[in-house]
């Protein structure tokens, strides 16, 4: 260990690791470099030292030149005079400086990443390995024709770029693009072991899915054997020596290589297998024009290598990018957990699970007073803490809108159900100094691989988890399975009936009148709906559905467009008559209301005072800020806004003070029972107190009986709606019956 740590120590030091590695690497690089002497000189088949040297420069920069400057004098120091030294010691260095610095200055901060980064090929082929290959040949060439360094290369003979030129130019291309990469790999784990196990890893990523180790031994089997068939050779005959063209064997193995087991492990493995054939070159070649024949041979492999890594590159990047996209589309991009792919896929792997369902009351509130951020954070940091009950293996995931899905191991069910709900019950999420604990419902059920209707599931969970908050307990949907059951079924025959009205205009509008105690009277446009039996559906059962799947303010719309229609058609009998239309809080947030209220006022030829628009205050403090400006507009525009049930809502009377309406309708609940609750009768007088101050006029809902009207005139109160007044009928038949009951 304390060699290790001061072996560690040395590695930012040009004095310590790169001078050692050097001295070691280079003489290394020279010895494993394959090459031959013939008559006119020596030819190198694969040049190494080069590679090595760009190798050194990747690991330690430029803290490496000083011990390649050592390293090389010493090489030729030993077998060269002292001029012919300071000269391979020069051409080395410019060689070196110039290809360094040009790649570094076009790499920038990125001239130590790995060799399978794509957008650094073109720097690293051009500066690493053509020009720094060219620049040396041809300098070795241009310092021999000069007379200042032996001919022991063969590359003066005649004139121009003779054969051992050639060779030899492509021996150090051949280096420099195979082995920069192994002799990285070998300097990275010199200079800190533990890099040994990051290239393991990384081998490991890029192989593709699906290799078994039986595959892979194959492939190195039937390499090994063509790499043998190819370097076997002998003195005696050449009986069992095979063609040169028997090398393009290697291209279709390699090749597969490359489209399966990843880059790293291809440069390795050609690297070496290059040197070896290399070494065993009497196995293959030609001896008959030997020179002719290296310079094919050495061309040919110069291809090879090109082909087999740029393809081995494009290829593990290709499988890198799928497998980020693959991990991209199991996680929500906003609030960061898996999703619902995701839970599909964990669901498949593991034999036994158990779903539990989460639904967050409120979140929606919440997020639109306090914003996006708030429901995103809420999520997140719910996620974190459930993560710290569950086991290795179990997961959170997230749905689009408000709720999580938990995917449990199989066992102990409710043992588990029980720990996340004392988990959810201390969970608190602090925003701006306050803490929020929204009500959670949860819902439970086991399940075996594969789910085949993952969504209809969820459905059923998502009512059982509505249910949740209401019992304060979790539900099992094995117990209450036919009541879920029953719930979607019943919702979903529900939307299709909405749907179906809004296609074909089925719907059933009705008119209830609202007498003043002046005699004036108008009418509130009441909506029905029919079922598959032409029965009626009453509102309280298909509005919740209507909600839930945002159709609100198309069935907004269709009403008010209709009302608009029959005011237009029937103007003659019906000269100023006015109704009131009922507006989902929601559609007040949409942009175009107003828009589309003009341009159906306008189409009609309808006047804005004939308009009367109720709003819901119980649900108005969810979207106040976004009410308050539709309702300004609207009003300015000439139409009267009611406050329909007021009472029950949130800061009733503070919302008075935000909201510009005209009209008051006190909730029918109160008016029931105003003559028996002192309660709710005194609720009744501060409401007319309070509407007399803010000069609103009042409306009554619920009167039936003649009491009631009697007690509310005397309040105050300016209209009257109920069955005592007058029962709601078919809009048409207004026409027919235009006299309403005085008040």
């Amino acid at each position: 260990m304390g060699m290790l740590k001061f072996w560690n120590q040395l590695r930012d030091h040009w004095w310590g690791q790169p001078i050692v590695l050097s001295l070691l690497m280079l003489p290394i690089a020279g010895w494993l470099s394959p090459r031959l002497m013939l008559p006119e000189g020596k030819v190198y088949l694969v040049y190494l030292p080069l590679a090595a040297c760009f190798s050194l420069l990747m690991v330690y920069d430029w803290r490496a030149l000083p011990g390649i400057t050592l390293a090389i004098f010493i090489r030729y120091s030993g077998r060269s005079g002292f001029d012919i030294t300071i000269i391979m010691t020069l051409l080395y260095m410019v060689c070196l400086g110039i290809c360094w610095w040009g790649y570094r200055s076009l790499s920038q901060r990125f001239w130590c990443v790995g060799f399978s980064e794509l957008k650094l090929s073109k720097y690293r082929l051009i500066w690493l390995v053509m020009l720094p290959s060219a620049l040396f040949v041809f300098g070795l060439k241009l310092l021999i024709g000069l007379d200042l360094l032996p001919d022991e290369l063969g590359m003066m003979p005649g004139n121009g770029i003779n054969l051992h030129t050639l060779v030899n130019f492509q021996a150090v291309l051949i280096g420099c693009l195979s082995s920069m990469q192994l002799f990285y790999f070998v300097l990275r784990i010199l200079k800190k072991p533990r890099f040994a196990k990051v290239l393991w890893g990384r081998i490991r990523r890029e192989i593709a899915p699906g290799v078994k180790s039986s595959e892979l031994q194959l492939w190195f089997a039937v390499l090994s054997l063509l790499v043998f068939v190819l370097s076997y050779h002998t003195a005696d005959t050449n009986y069992l020596q095979v063609p040169d063209y028997s090398l393009t064997l290697l291209i279709p193995v390699m090749l597969y290589s490359a489209m399966r087991f990843g880059y790293q492990f291809n440069g390795i493995i050609w690297a070496t297998t290059l040197i070896v054939l290399f070494f065993n070159y009497p196995g293959y070649v030609q001896w008959s024009n030997l020179l002719h024949n290296l310079t094919m041979i050495s061309s040919m492999m110069l291809a090879f290598t090109l082909s087999i890594l740029l393809t081995s590159a494009v290829h593990t990047r290709q499988r890198m990018d799928h497998a980020k996209a693959q991990s991209a589309s199991l996680k929500d991009p906003v609030i960061g957990l898996p999703n619902l792919r995701a839970l599909k896929r964990d669901l498949a792997k593991t034999p036994r699970s158990t779903l539990c369902f989460l639904r967050i009351a409120e979140l929606d509130l919440l997020s639109r007073n306090y914003g996006m951020q708030l429901r995103i954070r809420f999520k997140q940091k719910l996620a974190g803490t459930l993560r710290t009950v569950l086991e290795e293996g179990e997961d959170v995931y997230h749905l689009p809108g408000y709720d999580l899905v938990l995917r449990l191991n199989g066992s102990n069910a409710e043992d588990k159900v029980a720990i996340i709900q004392s988990t959810l019950e201390k969970f608190r999420l602090v925003w701006n100094g306050l803490p929020i604990h929204p009500p959670l419902g949860i819902s439970y059920c086991g399940v075996y691989s594969e789910v085949a209707h993952l969504h209809l599931l969820l459905g059923e969970l998502s009512s059982l988890a509505e249910m949740s908050l209401t019992s304060g307990r979790p539900e099992n949907i094995q117990n209450d399975h036919h009541v879920a059951q029953d719930e979607i079924k019943r919702k979903v025959a529900l939307l299709h009936w909405v749907q179906r009205s809004l296609d074909n205009d089925s719907f059933v509008l009705m008119a209830q009148p609202i007498v003043g105690v002046r005699g004036d009277t108008y009418h509130e446009v009441l909506l029905r709906m029919l079922d598959d039996d032409d029965n009626i559906v009453p509102p309280n059962e298909f509005m919740p559905v209507v909600h839930e799947f945002g159709l609100a303010y198309q069935l907004d719309l269709w009403v008010l467009r209709h009302t608009l229609q029959f005011m237009a058609q029937n103007r003659e009998a019906l000269p100023s008559a006015r109704f009131a239309v009922n507006l989902s809080p929601s559609s007040l947030c949409r942009p175009s209301l107003c828009q589309d209220v003009f341009d159906a006022l306008r189409q009609n030829q309808i006047e804005p005072y004939q308009l009367v628009l109720e709003v819901t205050e119980s649900h108005l403090v969810q979207d106040v800020k976004y009410a308050k400006n539709s309702l300004k507009e609207l009003r300015q525009m000439g139409c009267r806004i009611a406050l329909d049930d007021f009472g029950t809502g949130y800061a009733t009377y503070a919302r008075l003070k935000e909201l510009d309406v005209d009209t008051l309708k006190i909730d029918g609940n109160f008016v029931r029972d105003m003559l028996t609750s002192k309660v709710d009768y005194q609720i009744i007088s501060s409401i007319c107190k309070v509407a007399l101050m803010q000069r609103l006029s009042i409306v009554a809902e619920y009167v039936e009986t003649e009491a009631q009207r009697d007690a509310l005139k005397s309040l105050g109160v300016d209209y009257m709606q109920g069955y005592f007044i007058g029962k709601p009928q078919l809009l048409a038949s207004l026409v027919q019956q235009p006299n309403e009951p005085e008040v």
